[in-house]
């Protein structure tokens, strides 16, 4: 991360009318901070789709294996009196082909403003919401290509048009979050919605942090995003932990009820999840992992294991290599990167990694 360091901005000059006298205002200090990951690499999935629907398999370029790829500023303005001013605006682009992601924002990531206080803080705009905020550390392949969200994306989802608060009280944290209209890019949500349940999306989540220990509680609720599906509800409620049973060994776990109303998302199933985490050396990290959904609405129980490695190089670049299996159910259409994604329905699909990514 690059910080520009301090800035303290003071306005001289300004004569007050009438008087001929001089007023001066200095403004709180400052401070802005650059940041970003490049990751990328090459890939190899089995079972692949291609514009006749046959099996084969596909060799792609790697983009955020690892972790998407981001730039970003982020700041505070210290106003005194334990309030700050907080901001922070997050770019989301493929280092494959250099497009936006997030469906084109330019800053998909995150865009928020707010004010922060020892009781807690108020943020305003385009967010995390607490699933992400909570399940990032508590799914054992952090987010990667191949992890817990792809296997359901609203754990890395944002919320535009979004108000979150996020307080701590001793070893607990707690994440709220409401949105008038959680996805602009839908049909009838632009923000000033023409109805108040169109897009809106409502929830709250708890944090238990304490030594090696970490488990959260998170409730999610959507209604549909156009006047028709208006009165559908899409909800989760999951719970996730970890533990760190020695420095070298760490343990996760995991449960997802999902029920929907939305036409788009109907159904009912549940979720687990649990891995492992091996620390072999100082740079060296060995990770296991297994994701098994049942879908009750289709009967289908699709089954999804992950093994990835990352080497340090340094504090702020790693190489990895990754591995994950697919095994699908009754028809179902998991494959490595999700539902739905390059994989031949009712088909299990193997995809294996390496890539080098480079924080900055």
């Amino acid at each position: 991360m690059k910080n520009f360091g301090n800035i303290k901005v003071c306005v001289i000059g300004a004569l007050a009318a009438g008087t001929g006298t001089i007023a001066s205002f200095a403004y709180a200090q400052s401070s802005v901070t650059m940041y970003g990951i490049a990751d990328g690499g090459m890939g190899y999935t089995t079972n692949a789709t291609n514009t006749n629907d046959q099996n084969h398999s596909a060799v792609h370029m790697v983009s955020g294996g690892q972790a998407n790829d981001r730039w970003g500023l982020k700041g505070t303005e210290d106003l005194g009196g334990g309030l700050k001013t907080v901001f922070q605006l997050e770019n989301g682009f493929s280092l494959a082909t250099g497009a936006l992601q997030q469906g084109g924002r330019i800053f998909g990531r995150q865009a928020f403003v707010g004010i922060k206080s020892p009781y807690g803080a108020f943020t305003f705009g385009r967010q995390k919401v607490p699933l992400f905020d909570f399940f990032y550390d508590l799914d054992p392949l952090t987010y990667s290509n191949w992890s817990l969200s792809v296997y359901d994306s609203q754990f890395a989802n944002r919320a535009d048009n979004s108000v979150k608060y996020m307080g701590h009280a001793g070893p607990l944290t707690f994440d709220l979050l409401y949105s008038a209209g959680y996805d602009t890019t839908v049909v009838d949500t632009t923000g000033v919605s023409i109805d108040s349940r169109v897009g809106q999306e409502i929830s709250g989540g708890i944090l238990y942090s304490a030594g090696t220990a970490l488990a959260a509680l998170v409730y999610d609720m959507r209604h549909g995003a156009t006047m028709a599906t208006k009165g559908n509800t899409e909800q989760r409620l999951a719970f996730g932990a970890s533990y760190e049973f020695t420095p070298s060994v760490k343990g996760y776990g995991g449960y997802r009820w999902f029920n929907s109303s939305v036409p788009t998302t109907a159904g009912r199933s549940d979720m687990y999840y649990g891995g492992v985490q091996f620390r072999v050396s100082q740079a060296l990290f060995i990770t296991g992992a297994v994701y098994y959904t049942n879908i009750k609405s289709a009967k289908q129980h699709p089954v999804a294991f992950g093994i990835q490695s990352k080497y340090y190089l340094s504090k702020v670049t790693s190489l990895y290599t990754q591995v994950s299996y697919a095994k699908n159910s009754n028809g179902s259409n998991l494959g490595v990167a999700g539902y739905g994604t390059g994989v031949v329905a009712g088909k299990n699909q193997t995809g294996i990694e390496i890539g080098v990514m480079h924080q900055f």
